[in-house]
């Protein structure tokens, strides 16, 4: 019965994943083919979902904690975020993307702490320990790693088995409709093998979070690591929403960006089972958590230099480092300081201030920056048109590269480890351990 209940969880955020990997990594340079996308226009894309994931996560706890079951919540979320993706394939306007992307993200942000809260419910067993829930998790979670790489090379399948698209002629958007095939496929699965999951018998507080404010004044460092975990996340994006374009600028034929950045998740899975529970073990959180900064740094650098394009491929892995040592210690770290009345609500605010509003403005920020360093030229098919031409991809990269250099040191100078608790013994592992009642608080899930 486990073995099954593992499988159908783990089958879920396989889904889960592919419906946000089938796009997320190759979009930004499609609309930049297609459509002679500025950065700002792709940051607009972009963006609309971290500020659905402000918006959404509470209203779809409410309806799971109050009114629906867990599963019909996800379907239903599923067939929409299908209709929503393939009409945003046969859009030709900026207008009618972000329109669609509203209405799929909105769908989509609050499944990603549903699907988690899904996973803990069933998971939490009277007869496990702490550990062997957080291993099981760790299993079903790690399939969603695995789902968006497996959507990245059948797009990349797909792509190469039909003839390419010229540069500067509309399409219909092959990423998106592959989301909507994903999305229709989670929607069945959801109806039909998930196991049940009713609302809470007590419904819970949708401004919960705001208890968790007062950690900045009772745990000394909280504020410094909260700001300083904000600047990274908006750093981020760079990697997110300009590698894609950028690979492309250097030859990586559009058909392949997906699969070739699919390394990153692959560092990524080496990174959380094997290497993070080392460094938590050895190192401790500060260096860590150092170490995991200065991982995008190092990356950023050698995009700056765009050579030898063996080296900018093999700096993607760090991408794996430099997620599970950031943002999945920062989770734990949260769980560590938190009272245990307000753990939950304490991983939602670390969940708005990074996923949130963080990844917002930077990827604001980072598209502003691409247009910042970019030459425009008149559109050959309407020389009225300016379109964007060569980027200075050294200086798009240095400055957030810098950035992330300074949070390091920031990190290293006033991040205050924080004390273990007998509670704590059985946490070691690369993922945070379940907040209390999480079927009753979800969160957003981080990325991959």
């Amino acid at each position: 019965m486990i073995n099954s209940l593992r499988w159908r969880l783990s089958l879920m955020m396989f889904l889960e994943y592919a419906v946000w990997g089938a796009w997320t990594p190759i979009l930004a340079a499609t609309l930049v083919d297609r459509l002679n996308a500025t950065g700002m226009q792709i940051g607009a894309v972009y963006g609309v979902l971290w500020l659905a994931s402000i918006i959404t996560p509470f209203i779809g706890g409410q309806l799971v904690d109050r009114y629906m079951p867990s599963q019909i919540f996800l379907g239903v979320a599923a067939l929409v975020m299908a209709a929503a993706a393939w009409m945003m394939s046969l859009q030709d306007s900026f207008g009618g993307i972000i329109g669609w992307m509203w209405v799929w993200s909105l769908a989509f942000a609050p499944t990603l702490g549903i699907t988690n809260s899904i996973a803990f419910h069933h998971l939490t067993r009277a007869d496990a320990t702490q550990a062997e829930q957080d291993r099981d998790f760790a299993i079903v979670r790690t399939a969603g790693t695995v789902g968006w790489i497996v959507a990245a090379f059948i797009l990349t399948w797909y792509l190469t088995s039909k003839p390419a698209v010229p540069a500067g002629t509309w399409a219909p958007f092959e990423e998106l409709q592959l989301t909507a095939v994903f999305g229709l496929i989670l929607a069945v699965v959801s109806f039909l093998l998930l196991p049940h999951t009713p609302p809470s018998k007590e419904a819970s507080d949708p401004w919960a979070f705001l208890k968790a404010f007062r950690l900045f004044g009772s745990v000394p460092g909280f504020t410094a690591f909260m700001l300083i975990s904000f600047v990274v996340s908006t750093e981020f994006q760079f990697f997110y929403v300009l590698s894609a374009p950028f690979l492309s600028d250097l030859g990586i034929p559009h058909a392949w960006l997906s699969t070739t950045k699919s390394v990153s998740q692959i560092a990524e899975i080496i990174a959380l089972a094997v290497f993070l529970p080392l460094s938590l073990k050895y190192l401790g959180m500060r260096k860590t958590l150092v170490i995991g900064v200065l991982a995008w740094p190092l990356r950023y650098f050698i995009f700056a230099m765009q050579e030898p394009l063996w080296l900018v491929v093999v700096s993607l892995t760090f991408h794996g480092i430099g997620f599970a040592f950031v943002f999945i210690t920062s989770q734990i770290y949260v769980d560590r300081v938190a009272p245990k009345d307000i753990r939950a609500s304490a991983q939602s605010l670390l969940t708005i201030v990074t996923i949130g509003m963080g990844n917002w403005i930077g990827t604001m920020f980072s598209g502003w920056l691409k247009d910042r360093y970019t030459t425009f030229v008149p559109n050959p098919q309407n020389p009225a048109q300016m379109i964007p031409g060569d980027v200075n991809w050294q200086m798009v990269f240095m400055i957030p590269g810098i950035l992330t250099l300074l949070c390091a040191v920031a990190f290293w100078f006033t991040f205050i480890e924080p004390k273990a608790t007998p509670s704590d013994k059985d946490r070691e592992g690369p993922i945070p351990p379940s907040p209390t009642e999480p079927e009753t608080t979800p969160v957003i899930s981080e990325m991959p």
